[in-house]
C-alpha cells in the first residue's frame, strides 16, 4: 500500500511541478527498484492529476467551455489554441514513441533535468508579459505545443518547458500556467483512452489501490497546481526549483555512471 501512495504522491506533484515525472518515476525504478503495477496503474495515476486540473480551474474551464458553446469568440479561439498546441506532442508521441521508451534511463533523465534547469532560470521576470490565451497567435500555440512535444524526453518538464516558451511569448505568469496545464488535458484524456481501449482494464481487488492512488494524486496534484500559480507570481521560487533539478540531474548522471 505505502508504493501505492508513493506513487500516487510523486505522480501528483512532479506531473505539475516544473521537475519531471517521467523522470522521477525512471529513477524510483531504476534505482529503488519501485514499480507501478503495469501501464494500466500509471494511466489511472494519471486520472488522478486530470482530476487536480478539474478541481483547480473548475470555475475557469466552465467559463471557457459555457462561452465557446455560447459562440464567444476569445472562448473559441482559447478552445482552438489548446487544440493546434497538442498537435506537435500527439505527433512526435505517435511516430517517436518507440523510439523515446528507449531513453527512458536514469542517464537521459539526469539529461533532461539538467535542461529543465535551464528552462527555469531563463524563465523572464514576473512583470514581463500581459497577454491572455486569447491574445496568443497560432504560431506561438505550435511553439509551445513543441516544447511539450519536446518535453516527453524523460527528466524535462512538461510544465517547466510549456510555461517557460509560453512567459518568453509574453503570456502573463497565470495565463502561461493556465494554458500549460489546458494542455494537459486532452495528452492525459487522450492517453487513458488509448490505453483502455487496447489493454484490461483494472477491476476486481485491485479498484481499492486504484482508488487510493488516484486519490494521493489528484490531491497533491492539486497543491501543486496552487503552488505553480504562487511561485509564477514571484518567479524567485520558481527559479528556486532550478537548483533541485540541477542537483537531481547531477546525482542522477553519477550514480548512472556518466
Amino acid at each position: 500500500m505505502w508504493r501505492i501512495i508513493l506513487l500516487g504522491l510523486v505522480q501528483g506533484l512532479s506531473e505539475f511541478l516544473p521537475v519531471s515525472s517521467s523522470g522521477h518515476l525512471i529513477v524510483l525504478r531504476g534505482f529503488f527498484g519501485i514499480v507501478s503495477r503495469g501501464a494500466q496503474w500509471e494511466v489511472a495515476l494519471h486520472g488522478g492529476t486530470l482530476l487536480a486540473i478539474f478541481a483547480g480551474y473548475r470555475h475557469d474551464l466552465a467559463t471557457v467551455m459555457r462561452g465557446a458553446v455560447q459562440g464567444q469568440s476569445e472562448m473559441r479561439k482559447t478552445v482552438a489554441l489548446i487544440a493546434v498546441a497538442t498537435i506537435p506532442a500527439d505527433a512526435v508521441g505517435y511516430g517517436l514513441n518507440t523510439w523515446i521508451t528507449q531513453w527512458f534511463i536514469p542517464l537521459a533523465a539526469g539529461a533532461g533535468w539538467l535542461a529543465t534547469t535551464a528552462a527555469l532560470w531563463l524563465t523572464p521576470e514576473a512583470g514581463y508579459g500581459t497577454k491572455r490565451i486569447d491574445e496568443l497567435s497560432w504560431e506561438g500555440a505550435l511553439f509551445i505545443g513543441a516544447a511539450q512535444s519536446v518535453a516527453l524526453w524523460p527528466g524535462l518538464s512538461r510544465s517547466g518547458s510549456t510555461i517557460f516558451v509560453g512567459r518568453v511569448l509574453g503570456l502573463s505568469p497565470a495565463e502561461a500556467a493556465r494554458f500549460s496545464f489546458y494542455m494537459a488535458i486532452p495528452v492525459i484524456a487522450g492517453a487513458i483512452l488509448l490505453t483502455f481501449v487496447s489493454g484490461t482494464p483494472i477491476g476486481g481487488r485491485c479498484l481499492p489501490g486504484v482508488a487510493i492512488g488516484v486519490g494521493v494524486a489528484a490531491i497533491s496534484g492539486l497543491f501543486a497546481i496552487e503552488w505553480v500559480k504562487h511561485a509564477l507570481a514571484t518567479t524567485r521560487l520558481w527559479r528556486r526549483f532550478g537548483w533541485y533539478t540541477l542537483i537531481l540531474g547531477i546525482v542522477t548522471l553519477w550514480l548512472g555512471g556518466f
